[in-house]
């Protein structure tokens, strides 16, 4: 198991907006590590045709993965992982926001699948996407799947390519999220993200 590491991140915090929630700064950190994939029975990826979306392959619990992956995050984090785990898959995924997560912070775990990243199209970033490494994000930052070096999504790259499947996890956006991730108020004049704003699917411009 690879030791978790936080990246700073190197973009002007944006404000988050989420209906029924109070406006938040975005995090200024991500989290990311390496789990090794056992043990695992993945769900039938047959379904993934079209590439560029990602597809939701069903939400469950399991008290084994959970406690892995417990572990595998900073002792005081632990206590912030919900229970409830969802299967995500895709063959590559263009630029999009999850800002419908508004209370967590959101973790992806690959566990099958090829050498890609995960792309932060606002800061630069970018993280393994192979089987066995796992990032931890704010869902409202702009990201997309992408073959490892490439920096802007095309959809016909991905015709035919391999599944990438993630197990999905969650941390609550409690205090200790909250601090160690850097989330502090929003900014006046900072950029927003929202699931009103749109995102330029193939570069991750805010539209």
């Amino acid at each position: 198991m690879g030791e978790a590491a936080f990246a700073e991140l190197a973009g002007t915090p944006a404000i988050c907006r989420c209906a029924g929630a109070a406006d938040r700064g975005s995090a200024s950190r991500l989290l990311y590590g390496s789990l090794a994939v056992q043990g695992i029975s993945p769900p039938d990826t047959s379904t993934v045709s079209a590439p560029g979306r990602v597809h939701g392959l069903g939400r469950f619990r399991s008290d084994e993965l959970r406690w892995a992956l417990a572990a595998a995050l900073p002792a005081a984090l632990r206590d912030s992982l919900r229970s409830e785990l969802e299967w995500h898959a895709c063959r590559g995924a263009f630029f999009h926001t999850d800002a419908h997560y508004g209370a967590v912070l959101f973790g992806a775990w690959c566990v099958a699948g090829p050498q890609r990243e995960i792309v932060f199209a606002r800061h630069g970033a970018r993280v393994l996407a192979a089987p066995g490494n796992w990032v931890v994000f704010d869902p409202f930052e702009p990201h997309a799947v992408l073959d490892a070096g490439m920096d802007h999504y095309a959809r016909g790259h991905y015709d035919g390519s391999p599944v990438s499947l993630f197990l999905g996890f969650e941390l609550e956006l409690d205090e200790c999220v909250r601090q160690a991730f850097g989330i502090g108020p929003p900014r006046t004049g900072a950029p927003l993200l929202a699931s009103s704003v749109a995102v330029n699917a193939e570069t991750g411009a805010l539209n």
